[in-house]
């Protein structure tokens, strides 16, 4: 009877305590215009500027969709025209990735703990 009624009390805090310390996660999302290729052949910028450098955390994602006309690279990411894409992080460091959608031609990422 006593082992029944700890079970009923430490079972449940016990899980109150999981979900309170799990870390929560999240998502980066960014959108690569229509008509951003076009921009970068005429030598302007483009309506959507991407960030050159992220920080996130292990477990956080990045999303990007392609609304453009053509195919586009970003970070870890080949999206054709009308993709969305997802990565999701799963190790710390830094990392330097592919860039088409900017006058830069890099992203850098820091991904942290």
């Amino acid at each position: 009877m006593i082992a029944a009624v700890i079970a009923a009390v430490v079972i449940p805090f016990a899980l109150v305590v999981a979900l309170m310390t799990r870390q929560s996660h999240d998502t980066f999302s960014f959108t690569i215009a229509n008509g951003t290729r076009a921009a970068l052949d005429m030598g302007q910028v483009p309506a959507s500027q991407l960030p050159t450098q992220l920080s996130v955390r292990v477990g956080d994602t990045l999303e990007v969709t392609n609304n453009d006309v053509v195919t586009h690279t970003y970070t870890f990411l080949v999206l054709k025209p009308g993709e969305t894409g997802r990565y999701t992080f799963r190790n710390s460091g830094s990392f330097t990735a592919s860039c088409t959608v900017g006058e830069h031609s890099s992203v850098t990422i820091n991904v942290k703990e």
